[in-house]
């Protein structure tokens, strides 16, 4: 028998870890991350995280700080897009939203949640850690709902998720449109005694091809605003 495995979503992995210096982009966070309130994330999310999400401020302090970072990744971007051939050289995608997320507590958990208006994404993840980002499968509901969960039926095709373990200075890039999640950290799943007390620091970007990019403002910008 032969069996075509067609259409499949395109998560990609860069180790970034020679290019940038993740010590310079973590010491930024914590700084930014004083006096920000542990539960800010809960405006937007089931989670309690500290967030610069919606703050332009927060993530134009960080931009400035971090040109060189913001465009090493925007070259992975469309790298990706021309590998999965999204890309369109008139048209360079170019990172317009970018937050980072600082999860202080043992709750290292995000609800599954997409980007979905956004062609591509990335998460840069400035910690190491063995919690997994977990990537659902889009066709699950679809057509695998009714299966029995047991050993014998998990595959490429019937996997509920796929499991990211990223490393510090790993950029994760994925479809707007893919849902993904931080799973809660219980005993004896995704935990060891290490990994309880340790922090958990990401940096989520959105990419679009038509509006304003983070670079472009921080080149127009007066440089008073946000200092």
């Amino acid at each position: 028998m032969i069996i075509d495995y067609v259409f499949p979503h395109a998560i990609g992995n860069v180790d970034l870890t020679d290019e940038v210096d993740n010590e310079a982009i973590q010491n930024t966070i914590e700084e930014l991350a004083v006096g920000v309130e542990d539960d800010t994330g809960a405006r937007v999310w089931d989670c309690k995280v500290k967030t610069s999400f919606e703050n332009d401020v927060q993530m134009m302090k960080f931009a400035k700080s971090h040109t060189e970072f913001l465009e090493i990744v925007n070259r992975e971007v469309n790298q990706y897009m021309v590998e999965v051939g999204w890309y369109e050289p008139s048209k360079p995608n170019k990172v317009t939203q970018c937050w980072w997320n600082k999860y202080d507590e043992k709750h290292h958990f995000q609800e599954a949640h997409h980007h979905g208006a956004h062609e591509v994404c990335a998460i840069y993840y400035v910690s190491n850690d063995t919690i997994p980002t977990l990537f659902h499968n889009p066709n699950y509901y679809t057509v695998h709902s009714n299966l029995t969960a047991s050993p014998g039926r998990e595959s490429s095709v019937t996997n509920r998720y796929h499991k990211t373990f990223p490393k510090t200075g790993n950029l994760i890039i994925f479809p707007g449109y893919m849902l993904h999640s931080v799973p809660y950290i219980r005993t004896g799943m995704f935990q060891d005694s290490e990994l309880v007390e340790k922090n958990r620091i990401t940096i989520a970007m959105n990419f679009h091809k038509h509006e304003e990019d983070i670079l472009s403002r921080v080149k127009n910008d007066d440089g008073m605003r946000y200092l």
